[in-house]
């Protein structure tokens, strides 16, 4: 069962997300489209929990993961646009300490598109430890790049919310969680969190991990063989637990479990800010956000982003082999997600936003005034996580004769 609106022009593609939703694909979940600012549907549907005896409601709101980034990534262009930051200014100039172990050279661009050498922490870290912030910053000034910093770009999974984040402080003087609910949120009137208060912890959802893929079964096995005697996929899934490899950093202590289930569904890890995992909303929030970059930057009096930085900002900083994401191609902005023909943002290749571990997606289309926002509980492997996402945006890109 499906609630919500939908305009009859988009008839089929709420059947797609219903057919998901009925097939048991998704759990539950949202999705919101605006075209030239306005929602042609938002719907909902589906359960909070596995047993299927309490409904997504409209004012659901869950954990989206690497979603996030996008957001993080508006809150930094402002920051750009006031003159307030250079990108090509080292790093260390805003953050002192950060000049540790050769990074003094780094520059601020680097950051924002995964170039750094600082997709993980190498040190051990305890569950969660992504959640205290001096900690992790900590870590990451006194830290040595896993590779040469602008020679190759890798994810930073998490620790690019970090990164990113006390860039923001070390100028602006609030964390980025406050900046983005101050300047961005409530003007926008957005159901978006960064540090998610324990007064909205009623409405959320947890959220539920994939189910492991058969190679993590043979691993034991897998890891006493020769490396070279390894095909690809699963040298991946050996770096995976070595921290001086940057694989194993990046999925250092990952929120997927902990000793009480799912890190992710943790107090902890929602009242925390995690400005690379840990946003909490709804699918109607990331389809207005995205919508306004896609129409011109404003909404009635509020000013966002100027067309000119909505462009650099979707210019391709990152192309190419992913040193994290096992070699897989990636494409990267100043901080926002690009497609590629692994991660799709809509079926314009010129769109731009991010995609979250397990399927949420949020993407802004200029170029044809379009905005997605898709949440969901039930995480999915690879990429098959934006299945749903994606084929909805399909289906209304034919309908509008953008595609056919």
């Amino acid at each position: 069962m499906v609630d919500g609106f939908c305009e009859e022009n988009f008839l089929d593609a709420k059947n797609i997300f219903e057919e998901s939703i009925n097939s048991g694909f998704e759990l539950g979940g949202a999705i919101c489209i605006e075209v030239k600012g306005k929602k042609v549907l938002d719907l909902w549907g589906g359960h909070l929990d596995h047993e299927r005896t309490e409904p997504w409601q409209e004012n659901t709101i869950v954990n989206v993961f690497s979603t996030t980034k996008g957001i993080a990534a508006i809150c930094l262009l402002q920051l750009i646009e006031k003159g307030l930051l250079d990108l090509d200014k080292p790093v260390a100039d805003y953050w002192p300490e950060f000049a540790q172990n050769g990074k003094e050279n780094i520059p601020v661009r680097y950051l924002f598109c995964h170039k750094s050498g600082l997709c993980g922490v190498r040190e051990p870290l305890q569950p969660g430890a992504f959640s205290d912030w001096e900690l992790i910053c900590d870590e990451l000034a006194k830290q040595e790049p896993l590779w040469e910093p602008g020679s190759a770009h890798g994810y930073h999974a998490i620790t690019y919310g970090h990164l990113v984040g006390e860039l923001l402080r070390r100028i602006d003087g609030r964390t980025i969680g406050t900046y983005f609910r101050e300047e961005i949120a409530e003007p926008l009137d957005l159901d978006f969190w960064i540090g998610l208060p324990d007064s909205e912890f009623h409405r959320v959802s947890n959220i539920y991990p994939s189910k492991p893929s058969p190679l993590q079964f043979l691993f034991p096995l897998i890891a006493k063989l020769p490396r070279f005697l390894l095909p690809g996929p699963t040298k991946f899934l050996v770096d995976f637990g070595d921290t001086s490899k940057p694989v194993g950093a990046a999925f250092n202590n990952p929120p997927i479990s902990s000793n009480e289930g799912m890190e992710a569904n943790t107090k902890k890890w929602r009242n925390a800010e995690i400005p690379a995992a840990n946003g909490h909303a709804t699918a109607r929030s990331i389809a207005k956000l995205y919508g306004v970059l896609a129409n011109g930057g404003s909404l009635d009096d509020f000013h966002l982003l100027s067309p000119d930085t909505i462009e650099r900002g979707r210019e391709t900083q990152s192309d190419g082999k992913d040193l994290v994401l096992g070699g897989m191609h990636t494409r990267f902005g100043l901080g926002f997600m690009l497609g590629t023909e692994n991660v799709s943002m809509g079926p314009n290749p010129n769109a731009f936003g991010h995609g979250g571990a397990g399927g949420s997606l949020g993407f802004s289309d200029p170029d044809n005034h379009i905005s997605l926002g898709f949440v969901m509980n039930q995480m999915h492997p690879g990429i098959t996580a934006w299945k749903t996402a994606t084929d909805v945006a399909e289906s209304v890109y034919k309908s509008l004769s953008i595609i056919k």
